[in-house]
């Protein structure tokens, strides 16, 4: 016969896992640990933070890949914390996370000017092969959470690798890059009340630069890039007419340096240029884990409709197992927001929406991880 003990234990067991699925979690549940990892391909050095949850000797993991730009391991911008506060919440819900600062960004190490997105892939794939080597992590239940730049990766990742066990992408993309791209600077100047004439004046300098960028080899000379660009940008400014013009020569008058530096030199980078080069059909399509997709509604920076292109290429390639999610009124960085403008990132009092991270783990749970 089972002592009041026993009853006890399994009673408080049960109350615990429905108050943190219900929002009440306990303060902490979970423990930090520093971790460093090395890229094999170029013995970059990657230093991250592993949280794992209490009370578990073996527990499922998942990786963090942030989006553009150099990151910290908290992806941290316009005063959040999103990575952090995301991965404390899973792990106060039985999930290791791993994250880690980018190559070239806080305590890692490594060659960030030849670093395309399949290269920077691969530092995440080095973290992966760190997690399975740990005896606390449960090696089939390692996964990926990308945002932005890093669902990007993700999907490189589950293309080339068959020991990922899901997917979850974060402001993902599935139409070409370079078509969400125009499609969302469209819609950023649109919001802003831009005239219609420098709208399309700039669209027709994306499309030129975009076309011209997807014909680079891989190996592109940067100088040489970087010529072609500004030849580009002087021929379309040469061309403008009308309200465009006098718009642009007083962006231009204040802003010096902008179509060089901020425009030509970055486009030429071998970072930029994968990005223009990338067709997430081709890893979609072949994907064949588990994925969540969750884009939000008012995500100016990845439009929405990525989520349809996501779905088709996922059904193409014989991908079943999928789930998609437009959440309402928020925003790139998953913050309930008003406008989804990046002006009002910095404003809203939220790091990362928790009704957005109680999606992410309520798939993980269906999906029947060991939560």
């Amino acid at each position: 016969m089972m002592g009041h003990n026993h009853f006890l234990h399994i009673t408080l067991a049960t109350l615990t896992s429905l108050l943190l699925l219900s929002g009440c979690e306990t303060k902490r549940g979970y423990l930090e640990e520093e971790v460093v990892f090395r890229n094999e391909l170029d013995g970059a050095i990657l230093s991250g933070t592993l949280t794992k949850p209490v009370g578990k000797e073996v527990f499922p993991a998942a990786i963090l890949i942030s989006g553009g730009g150099l990151q910290d391991r908290d992806e941290t911008v316009y005063g959040h914390k999103p990575f952090k506060v995301l991965a404390e919440f899973l792990s106060n819900h039985g999930i290791g996370v791993l994250r880690f600062d980018d190559r070239g960004a806080g305590g890692s190490k490594g060659d960030v000017w030849n670093a395309t997105i399949e290269f920077l892939a691969s530092d995440a794939y080095a973290g992966i092969q760190h997690l399975k080597i740990r005896p606390d992590i449960d090696t089939n239940h390692i996964g990926i959470i990308g945002h932005s730049l890093g669902a990007m990766q993700g999907t490189i990742l589950t293309r080339k690798y068959d020991d990922i066990s899901f997917l979850v992408m974060l402001g993902g993309i599935g139409i070409p890059w370079s078509e969400n791209s125009i499609k969302s600077d469209r819609l950023v100047n649109t919001m802003k009340g831009s005239n219609s004439e420098v709208i399309e004046a700039g669209t027709r300098l994306l499309e030129s630069l975009y076309g011209t960028i997807g014909e680079f080899p891989d190996n592109a000379n940067y100088s040489a890039s970087r010529k072609r660009l500004i030849q580009i940008i002087d021929a379309w400014q040469s061309s403008l007419k009308g309200e465009a013009k006098k718009e642009i020569e007083e962006f231009t008058t204040s802003n010096p340096d902008f179509w060089i530096k901020n425009m030509a030199e970055e486009y030429a980078t071998p970072l930029f240029i994968s990005c223009v080069k990338f067709k997430p059909y081709y890893y979609l399509s072949k994907t064949e884990c588990p994925v969540l997709s969750i884009i939000g509604e008012k995500d100016i920076q990845v439009l929405p409709e990525n989520n349809n292109a996501i779905k088709k290429a996922l059904e193409a390639g014989g991908n079943r197992n999928y789930k998609i999610l437009t959440p309402g009124n928020i925003n790139h960085l998953m913050q309930k927001c008003e406008t989804g403008l990046i002006s009002e990132y910095e404003e809203i009092d939220e790091d990362f929406n928790r009704e957005v991270m109680i999606m992410i783990l309520d798939w993980l749970t269906k999906l029947n991880v060991p939560i």
